[in-house]
């Protein structure tokens, strides 16, 4: 994706540059979060997974990002790693739009299948996934250590439909 895909408000979905490390930073770090720790992962991501690596910008502004990445592994699987929207711009497609992104990249990389973990309780984000063609195909109990519950979710491409 050379070129932004622009959505309503202006708001447009675009490769990770380097000018958008603070504000990613602090969209990962959150409310409660460790600076730190969204600095690290931030930066790595964007060393490891640059092309996979996406924002939601309106203006100058830092709305959200999508974060993918390939298996090693399994090299026709890819996962999305992260997905975050602002609050304030919840509801208006972005998730939509960053995760579409992703699976353009993962389609050009070859990918077939697509997964991504997801809490439990989280059903804005289940039912956003659910519309994009995911579905739950196993849960992980104690995936980020204890308490930390994850549904698996994926999704097979089909080049016709994506891209």
């Amino acid at each position: 994706m050379n070129t932004p895909e622009i959505l309503p408000g202006n708001i447009a979905i675009r490769l990770f540059t380097p000018d958008d490390f603070q504000a990613v930073c602090k969209l990962e770090q959150g409310e409660k979060g460790s600076p730190y720790s969204a600095s690290v992962f931030v930066r790595q991501a964007s060393v490891l997974f640059g092309p996979m690596f996406y924002v939601g910008a309106c203006g100058d502004n830092v709305v959200g990002f999508s974060i993918g990445a390939l298996s090693h592994a399994f090299p026709e699987e890819g996962w999305i790693l992260r997905l975050k929207v602002s609050e304030d711009y919840q509801r208006r497609s972005i998730g939509t739009a960053l995760i579409s992104a992703l699976i353009s990249a993962f389609v050009r990389a070859n990918v077939r299948r697509v997964l991504l973990t997801v809490a439990p309780g989280n059903k804005p984000a289940r039912a956003l996934y659910h519309a994009m063609g995911f579905r739950e195909t196993a849960y992980a109990t104690g995936y980020f250590g204890e308490g930390e519950d994850r549904l698996v979710l994926s999704a097979t491409l089909d080049r016709k439909n994506c891209g």
